[in-house]
């Protein structure tokens, strides 16, 4: 129970080495779901993220796996695209605005103003200005975290999916349109920007077809074993857990931190976990571990090599080792010495 204890204490502040959030993530909010009208999945940072800002009226159905796109891992949406910073520790909404706008640079509408009428807001970032529906919309459904800043003014323009002709505005990750026809509630609507950026760019064959089990969330991304060859560190690693304020350890194997955790070839910290205490415990042998030795994680089928860089004896609230880091790292984390469990025995390695 003890070596349990120790354990539990280390993860339970790592909410001090975490960014701020608007809301407080949680185990239930991550649980992996599947949608079956795409035979797509939705889970941890990412269903935590959809969640909190609105779901699937804002965003639409997912329309792939999670899968590495521009060095980080990303999941496509009929009107967005999730990106995971794993340097920053965060989901955030990606800028499909600002590429739909590439192609309209000439519109006069994205020339930023020298202010705002009677009744609007004026946003000095952009230069632009947010009025009427659209600012109710905005403001109802997330504003700023959700859809950006305003890029454009009102303008109308052609729908390439219908072929009619809206009042559009477009802001860093969204599109407004406005559908006069609809009910009242519906009559601002978000543009498909997730599904024309995945026509255009593409995805791996796996993140597109479809998956039977929830189970499958971020299965190419996360990792799933780990070895030390040198020390007899040979065990699965699990997701186990994604409270920022705490972690459900598996009392005899590995496990994955979500929230502040970066996946093997993308940068970030990979934060893993484990027991040490009696013959055979997960992590055991890992005091035995000295700079220079090799450690292989696999995901996706794969495995990456590490090389240890450093082995640290820290106090418990030395959490440092566990913040987001800009390049990728991965951090071992147990307890020492055997038997007392007073200090935190901290592996870190580096591909190599």
């Amino acid at each position: 129970m003890r070596r349990l204890l120790c354990l539990l204490a280390i993860l339970a502040i790592a909410a001090l080495s975490a960014p701020a959030a608007p809301a407080a993530a949680n185990t239930a909010a991550g649980t992996p779901v599947l949608f079956a009208e795409t035979g797509h999945t939705l889970g941890y940072a990412f269903r935590e993220f959809y969640d909190r800002q609105g779901g699937l009226p804002i965003f639409g159905l997912p329309l792939t796996e999670v899968f590495v796109e521009d060095g980080r891992p990303v999941q496509y949406f009929e009107r967005a695209r999730l990106e995971w910073h794993g340097n920053l520790a965060l989901a955030q909404a990606g800028h499909l605005g600002r590429w739909a706008a590439e192609r309209r640079a000439a519109n006069p509408a994205f020339a930023p103003v020298g202010g705002a009428p009677a009744g609007a807001t004026f946003f000095p970032t952009t230069g632009h200005t947010l009025a009427g529906p659209f600012l109710a919309f905005w403001q109802r459904n997330g504003g700023l975290p959700t859809f950006g800043y305003p890029i454009s003014e009102p303008f109308d323009e052609i729908n390439e999916q219908d072929g009619r002709s809206y009042r559009v505005q477009y802001f860093e990750r969204a599109r407004f349109e406005h559908h006069p026809e609809s009910p009242a509630r519906h009559q601002v609507q978000l543009g498909h920007l997730g599904r024309q950026l995945l026509a255009e760019r593409g995805a791996p064959d796996w993140a597109l077809a479809p998956v039977a089990s929830p189970d499958r969330a971020w299965e190419a991304l996360r990792p799933t074993h780990l070895r030390a060859p040198r020390v007899g560190v040979d065990t699965a690693v699990v997701s186990a857990g994604f409270s920022l304020g705490e972690w459900d350890v598996p009392r005899y194997t590995a496990a994955h931190y979500w929230p502040i955790a970066g996946y093997p070839g993308t940068p970030g910290n990979i934060v893993i976990a484990g027991h040490v205490g009696y013959r055979g415990i997960i992590f055991n042998k890992l005091p035995d571990i000295q700079a220079g030795d090799a450690i292989f994680v696999a995901a996706g089928g794969a495995e990456r090599r590490y090389l240890v860089r450093e082995v640290l004896t820290l106090l418990p609230e030395e959490t440092w080792v566990m913040a987001p880091t800009d390049d990728e790292v991965l951090t071992l984390i147990t307890c020492v010495p055997i038997g007392v469990y007073t200090h935190r025995l901290i592996v870190r390695a580096y591909p190599g």
